[in-house]
């Protein structure tokens, strides 16, 4: 999936850098080097080689041999979201616990899930297993489906979860989603799809308010966080944006952006959509209510993702296009 040595995820800029910016690590033999010894120190694991290194932002990802196999460790810089960063991993170890496809955090010698190694700077280490799978693909209905399963199984477990460690998150919405959308209305580009922005000015005039009580969620949902084997979820990755929001938001978010990756954005088929969506109400029953706000969700997302130049990707016509398809 990804070249061995040292990359950006995303970002078009010197990975050397950002590095040396980010993490006080001068190069990628630095990098090999420090995570080594984290790992022999905090979770008694030989390392024979790191493989790559990844870097989003204020996080990194390092693929280190050990002896006791190959496991990916996540280094974040950024020492405010420690404290959330350990409730994540906590989260996530109880999602492993119900037998949900996660990578859950190996514990370290001394139990814990996480730890802060110095360098010139904290940062923040946990080590997952490495799990092997393919990107979700959107042509294959089957697995979009069960992708859609998957999110209903989640949200089931997240309703249980206590949201108060994840207050705040990067993508919280808990109120009425009217006046997130209304405020946006004007920079929406209306005239490259006009079809699409009227319906959806339609559906903020007659939609009742979203009555449903919000909860925990993943946060990002998207084919870049789902790895499928064969036919089966692999795992569902990347719960570093994990908030509070109302379901049927997660959900019209990660229909938009199914056929997402890293540097690939192209928007998710209309097929695609409602098969996300079908395998969903497999397991969870939304509301008449959701689904009305679902729509409209849709729209205002789609509509956010067309560039303002070129839109190489198609995104324009497909919003517009999707009126017929809602």
């Amino acid at each position: 999936m990804f070249a061995p040595g040292l990359a950006m995820l995303w970002e078009d800029t010197d990975p050397n850098v950002a590095l040396a910016q980010r993490f006080g690590l001068a190069d990628l033999e630095a990098a090999a080097g420090w995570v080594a010894r984290a790992l022999r120190d905090g979770w008694g694991l030989g390392v024979s080689g790191v493989e790559r290194v990844l870097i989003s932002d204020v996080n990194a990802l390092a693929w280190a041999h050990t002896d006791r196999g190959v496991v990916v460790v996540k280094i974040c810089s950024h020492e405010p979201a420690f404290g959330r960063l350990d409730a994540i991993a906590a989260l996530l170890g109880h999602l492993d616990s119900l037998h949900l496809p996660v990578a859950a955090p190996i514990a370290g010698l001394d139990g814990r899930r996480r730890h802060v190694v110095p360098n010139d700077r904290p940062l923040s280490v946990a080590v997952q297993p490495r799990v092997e799978g393919d990107l979700l693909d959107v042509g294959d209905l089957a697995a979009v489906r069960a992708a859609g399963q998957l999110v209903g199984r989640l949200h089931l477990a997240l309703a249980d979860v206590d949201p108060g460690p994840f207050a705040d998150g990067p993508r919280e919405m808990r109120g009425d989603p009217r006046e997130s959308i209304t405020s946006t209305l004007d920079q929406l580009p209306s005239s490259r799809a006009p079809r699409a922005h009227a319906r959806l000015v339609d559906l903020l005039s007659t939609l009742p308010a979203l009555d449903t009580t919000p909860q925990l969620a993943h946060g990002d949902i998207r084919g870049a966080n789902i790895l499928l084997r064969g036919q089966e979820i692999a795992a569902l990755l990347d719960f570093d944006e994990v908030s509070i929001r109302h379901r049927t938001v997660e959900i019209s978010l990660g229909a938009v952006l199914l056929a997402t990756e890293f540097r690939r954005w192209p928007p998710t088929p209309p097929e695609a959509q409602r098969t996300f969506l079908d395998g969903y109400a497999d397991i969870v029953e939304l509301t008449d209510n959701e689904l009305g706000w679902s729509e409209a969700l849709r729209l205002w997302f789609g509509l956010g993702q067309i560039p303002p130049g070129d839109d190489h990707a198609g995104w324009a016509s497909a919003v517009e296009n999707s009126i017929r398809n809602t």
